[in-house]
């Protein structure tokens, strides 16, 4: 069987042999003499063994030092996706290469054979007094023909005043006006609430402030509840910034998140 180890020079056997070597010192007042010679080899390995101990000691900080600096640049990767946002609208760049990319339709040759003009009617002018009929009571109505002109309409004749008002058609001004009133109390009323969010939402961007009222805007329009699905109209509103704000409005419990029919809702709330 061979030995586990390489053998030395010095070994456990030469030992004992050089100890009953008739070449040693008898001199010795000790006797150990002999082992000079296996102590500095001993000690030659021993130091061997030392530098090879610290070389791996080094070894081992400088593999510590290499797993901390790529475990800081992984928490960097990390971060930088989920901090760095990339905007989404276009730029001055972005509309020069669509100028660029498009295809220049081809300029149709024009024709040598000559065509005959095409007759051109005199313009009508009652086509203008028609379109301003407020101004038809003082202004003079014209035909097609010039020798026939035609008289004037005469004014109807106001009835005498009974003290009752009759409705006028105003109605469908007033529904306006009222609908422009509810649409500006409702934006003061988004207004209001988007300054109770955070900073990011408060002016810190313009384009995110409008997103979040955009959001809100169809929440109230959806009392009953809207679905996430419903709500993603790209490239105004995509899906992970309508789900940011969403989250946003759930935390400040201005919305609720019912489930029905398998089915996450958000619902608006409100103050």
């Amino acid at each position: 069987m061979p030995p586990p180890h390489p053998l030395r020079r010095i070994s456990t056997g030469s030992l004992s042999s050089l100890a009953r070597s008739t070449d040693r010192n008898t001199s010795s007042a000790s006797g150990l003499d002999h082992l000079t010679g296996a102590m500095v080899d001993l000690s030659d390995e021993v130091a061997t063994l030392s530098s090879n101990i610290q070389q791996m000691t080094a070894l081992h900080d400088a593999l510590g030092t290499f797993n901390e600096a790529f475990a800081g640049y992984l928490y960097a990767l990390k971060m930088n996706a989920f901090c760095v946002e990339w905007p989404q609208a276009p730029n001055e760049q972005s509309f020069s290469r669509m100028e660029s990319l498009e295809v220049q339709d081809p300029v149709p040759q024009p024709s040598t054979s000559a065509q005959p003009p095409t007759p051109t009617s005199a313009p009508s002018r009652t086509s203008s007094s028609a379109n301003n009929a407020a101004d038809m009571t003082y202004a003079t109505a014209y035909s097609f023909s010039e020798d026939d002109p035609v008289p004037p309409p005469k004014a109807k004749a106001r009835p005498a005043a009974t003290g009752l008002r009759k409705p006028s058609g105003g109605v469908p001004a007033k529904k306006g006006a009222g609908a422009a009133a509810a649409r500006k109390k409702r934006e003061l009323e988004i207004s209001g609430i988007i300054d109770t969010l955070p900073l990011e939402y408060r002016g810190g961007e313009p384009v995110e402030r409008m997103r979040m009222e955009k959001v809100i805007m169809k929440l109230m329009e959806h009392p009953e509840g809207i679905s996430l699905k419903d709500m993603v109209t790209p490239p105004d509103l995509p899906q992970a910034k309508v789900n940011k704000c969403l989250i946003t409005l759930v935390a400040k419990k201005l919305v609720q998140k019912p489930i029905i029919n398998k089915v996450t809702l958000y619902k608006w709330v409100g103050v």
